[in-house]
């Protein structure tokens, strides 16, 4: 019970804390003895340097500075030291240099040493010598006197070898090391047995947590450790039971969730701090088809729609702004709309959540609502307004002659059956945009179909005397289609041909094959379509001429309703009647070929 007990620890630590005085002492005296033995080299050196001044001012003067030099190897050899003389940085005479070296030396000027001593009359210096390859000691004093002709206030230098200090110092520390080597490992020693049963309990709570962080959240501590660890084992064990209780809960309600974020028809894009994408759904994925790297990524790198990203931006570095939407329109002629809803995290941290909504439906049913009331408005309305008038003329002043009756009777009946065009139109043209949507294309015979609807119209043809003539390659020239709305395109055209030629024209039919797809082609000699009207005229209810309206009773819905059958199918329609030989209207139109 007493290993368990934490006063037994307390003095484990307590040793530990006086092995780490004991090595802050054994450094501190080493540090002090190192500085003395340093100190007493450098007293000593000194005085040696002393004695040698006084040999040479006693021998001085010399006659030359080589005399000088030689005189100074000559003492260095027999003192076993290195000495030099430097005057004015310039090294007059070293015993470890010969006298033709010496203009190879450095200038000594600057050395801390000969500083020292022109400032204080002496110092001294340990470092590295570059010459001797090895640690010195240099101690330096001024010298006053007149060794050389010329030379005056010189300094004098002795360079110790520093090896003996060191060997000194490195003894030293070496049993220092020692002793406080066997002191730690007896202090170990005796942290490891007194720690033993402390780091079994310890180990029973370490098995416990990383049980916990594997998913284990069944594991107890089946037996509790003695001393002050109970109340501890008591709590992790409650902690775990919580931890336990409330993952399970976090499990189901994260089922829940995934549940409605996967089922839901909208969407869903989370963002991060940094507006990177953190996850998305199955709609979304779907609206998008996106790549299995989307999470990381930025919703212009996903979406590729730089309004998406600009609205992130947006939201993103502006706290003020709570939500924000816009509406795209999508490749596929889908219409979405994008709520932006900012959300904190725990840290709290601003992150968003985007919602797509898919609003084609709702926008086509719009667009067809306001396209019907304006179109129907503005078509219906020169009619109804003759009709009005005609019908009150009758009213209130009936002609006296019959044949007048008749022609306001006649006029009415006229604008009557237009208007009835116009309607059926707008309702054929409704059904062609509805049919394109879920319309099964199959192989359809183009030469048949154009050959009906040729025959269709030869009898209206041949009242204006107008021949229809038809150019088209062998075969069936089969197209990706569906009979009523290709025989209905051929009609319009060529209904179109007959009522805008000449009499006694001629309309041409034509077909060519280009490998891929069959081009169709109607043109007539009518007075034909000029460039700036050549796209507008599949516009709905666009006329060259607003004003007027041809005997027909056209609806100006014809080519629109060609357009989109044609798109329903897959191809394209146009106006082509530029060419140099051409006269009069000329529309192709593209369908493919089947696979």
């Amino acid at each position: 019970m007493k290993l368990r007990s934490f006063k037994m620890r307390i003095l484990v630590w307590t040793w530990a804390l006086l092995l780490g005085v004991l090595a802050v002492v054994f450094y501190y005296s080493t540090s002090v003895v190192s500085s003395e033995l340093v100190k007493e080299t450098e007293r000593r050196s000194l005085r040696e340097l002393e004695t040698v001044r006084w040999l040479i001012e006693d021998r001085a003067p010399f006659a030359s500075e080589k005399d000088f030099a030689e005189w100074v190897d000559a003492f260095g050899f027999k003192a076993g030291s290195r000495i030099t003389y430097i005057y004015k940085g310039r090294v007059v005479a070293d015993s470890e240099v010969p006298f033709s070296d010496l203009k190879t030396l450095d200038d000594h000027a600057s050395r801390p040493e000969v500083v020292a001593a022109h400032v204080d009359g002496s110092g001294a210096n340990v470092r590295f010598s570059d010459t001797l390859g090895k640690d010195m000691l240099y101690a330096a004093v001024k010298v006053d006197f007149e060794c050389v002709p010329g030379i005056q206030s010189g300094v004098l230098r002795l360079a110790v070898p520093f090896s003996e200090v060191s060997a000194r110092l490195g003894m030293l520390k070496k049993n220092f090391i020692w002793i406080f080597l066997g002191a730690l490992l007896f202090a170990g020693m005796v942290s490891v047995l007194m720690s033993r049963n402390m780091s079994r309990s310890i180990e029973s709570f370490s098995e416990l947590a990383q049980s916990i962080g594997e998913g284990d959240y069944s594991t107890r501590l089946r037996v509790l450790p003695g001393g002050e660890f109970k109340p501890l084992a008591r709590s992790v064990n409650a902690m775990a039971h919580s931890i336990e209780r409330n993952i399970r809960i976090i499990k189901d309600q994260k089922g829940q969730l995934q549940a409605v974020f996967e089922g839901m028809r909208e969407g869903v894009m989370t963002l991060d701090a940094n507006g990177r994408i953190a996850s998305y759904n199955s709609a979304l994925d779907t609206m998008f088809n996106l790549a299995d790297t989307t999470v990381g990524r930025t919703p212009i790198e996903v979406t590729r729609r730089f309004e998406i990203q600009d609205m992130v931006d947006e939201v993103i570095g502006n706290p003020e702004i709570r939500e924000r939407s816009i509406q795209l329109d999508l490749m596929d002629t889908r219409t979405v709309e994008i709520s932006a809803v900012p959300f904190f995290d725990v840290n709290g941290a601003r992150k968003l959540i985007l919602v797509f909504h898919d609003i084609t439906e709702m926008k086509r049913s719009e667009k067809g609502l306001k396209d019907f009331v304006a179109n129907a408005s503005h078509q219906l309305r020169t009619p109804l307004t003759s009709i009005k008038g005609y019908t009150e003329t009758l009213l209130d002043n009936p002609p006296a002659k019959a044949e007048d009756g008749r022609f306001f009777l006649e006029t009415v009946l006229k604008n009557a059956d237009h208007m009835d065009k116009v309607i059926s139109s707008m309702l054929a043209l409704a059904k062609s945009e509805q049919m394109g949507k879920r319309l099964d294309l199959a192989p359809v015979s183009g030469r048949e179909t154009l050959n009906r609807a040729v025959g269709d119209v030869t009898p209206w043809a041949g009242e204006r005397n107008i021949e229809i003539v038809s150019h088209a390659p062998d075969g069936e020239l089969f197209v990706m289609a569906e009979v009523d709305g290709l025989l209905h395109v051929f009609h319009n055209l060529l209904n179109n041909a007959i009522k805008y030629s000449p009499e006694n024209g001629r309309i041409t039919v034509g077909a060519e094959d280009d490998g891929e797809s069959i081009v169709f082609s109607v043109e007539d000699q009518g007075p034909g379509i000029s460039r700036e009207h050549s796209t507008k005229v599949f516009e709905r209810f666009y006329r060259v001429d607003e004003n007027t309206i041809d005997g027909s009773g056209s609806s100006g819905l014809g080519l629109a309703i060609c357009r989109r059958i044609v798109k329903n199918f897959g191809g394209e329609i146009w106006h082509d009647g530029y060419g140099e030989n051409t006269r009069g209207a000329r529309f192709c139109f593209r369908l493919d070929k089947p696979a």
